[in-house]
Parts: structure tokens; C-alpha cells; sequence
């Protein structure tokens, strides 16, 4: 019978510490918001504050890779391949989020692409088609975003990204006009 592997996986996550006046002590993992790909026949593991990832070649044993080069207090980690590389990004509310980018991630270097925009909880896609898209939004305030971006420079083709959904109940068209 195969072995089976579930969550959680004991890896050895950073933690953190809060003390606030009048109340206990909070420790929790900072492991948050796993992002999994299986690239060149290794599986590669990115979570939130880790300075650096996690590989396997069967789900099971695990391997840390620090690195320098991936921003260690960024948010909501995204890893995906586009065009033959590993792409990784991150999020932040208030300064633009850059994109890095890799054909040899145990090496644990990483080639950063300037971001040109803030985003949280990203989402990077390439289609059949070879376009590159991303999307994002973590919010009952504020809708989806989507802007495709140019697949070398990561850097979006359309001067402002598309609202593509809302937790608000407004329509696509309701959106489009608003935008408008």
C-alpha cells in the first residue's frame, strides 16, 4: 500500500510572540497560507515569514532552503511556473510586491522583477495560450483584481487591473461601469 501524507506536515515553522498588556502571552506558527508546486520532479513548499522553502521528492521528508533573496516578512506566498521557471511572489498592502524568479531553486537564488503595484493573496496564472495573469484580494470590502502581465517583465499590459469579482453581490457590469 502507498503511504499516506496529510496536513498537518510537521516542518519546523517560525513563530511568533505577542504580549499584550492585561492579557496572556500568544504564540502561534507563522507557517500560514501554503503555496505547493511539483517542478522538475520535486515538490516545493512556500508559507508565509519562513526566509526561504521547503523541498520533497515524496511529500513526506522535508528540506529547508533559506534564501536571502525572497522578502522573509511578506504575506501569503504564491509559486508557480511560468514559462519553464519558478515564480514566486508575495503579498503587501502598501508598496508594490515584486516578482522573483528562478530555473534552480535549491540553489536558493532568485532573480527579483520590480513590482509595480501592491496586491494581497495572489493568484499567478499562465493560460494554453502562454498569457500571464494575475489576480488577488482578501477582503468583504474590496472586489478580486485581475491584470494580465507581460511574461518577461512581470509587469501588467493594461494600465489599471479589472475588478473581476466582489463579496458585495455587484455584478461584472456593475464593476466595469464603476470602473469606467
Amino acid at each position: 500500500m502507498d503511504p499516506v501524507v496529510c496536513n498537518p506536515v510537521d516542518l519546523p515553522y517560525a513563530y511568533s510572540y505577542q504580549q499584550v498588556q492585561g492579557h496572556p502571552s500568544m504564540v502561534w506558527r507563522e507557517g500560514a497560507d501554503p503555496s505547493l508546486i511539483r517542478y522538475r520532479d520535486r515538490y516545493y513548499l512556500f508559507v508565509s515569514m519562513s526566509g526561504g522553502f521547503w523541498h520533497s521528492d515524496d511529500l513526506a521528508s522535508w528540506q529547508f532552503v533559506p534564501t536571502p533573496d525572497l522578502p522573509i516578512l511578506d504575506y501569503a506566498p504564491d509559486v508557480r511556473e511560468v514559462d519553464g521557471a519558478l515564480v514566486f511572489s508575495a503579498s503587501k498592502y502598501d508598496q508594490p510586491c515584486s516578482f522573483w524568479r528562478t530555473t534552480d531553486p535549491l540553489s536558493g537564488v532568485f532573480e527579483e522583477l520590480p513590482g509595480t503595484f501592491p496586491f494581497w493573496d495572489p493568484n499567478l496564472f499562465q493560460d494554453d495560450d502562454g498569457r500571464v495573469y494575475l489576480y488577488w484580494g482578501c477582503s468583504n470590502e474590496t472586489p478580486i483584481h485581475g491584470v494580465e502581465l507581460d511574461r518577461t517583465t512581470f509587469r501588467p499590459h493594461d494600465a489599471a487591473p479589472l475588478a473581476v469579482a466582489t463579496a458585495s453581490g455587484a455584478s461584472l457590469a456593475d464593476l466595469t461601469r464603476a470602473a469606467a
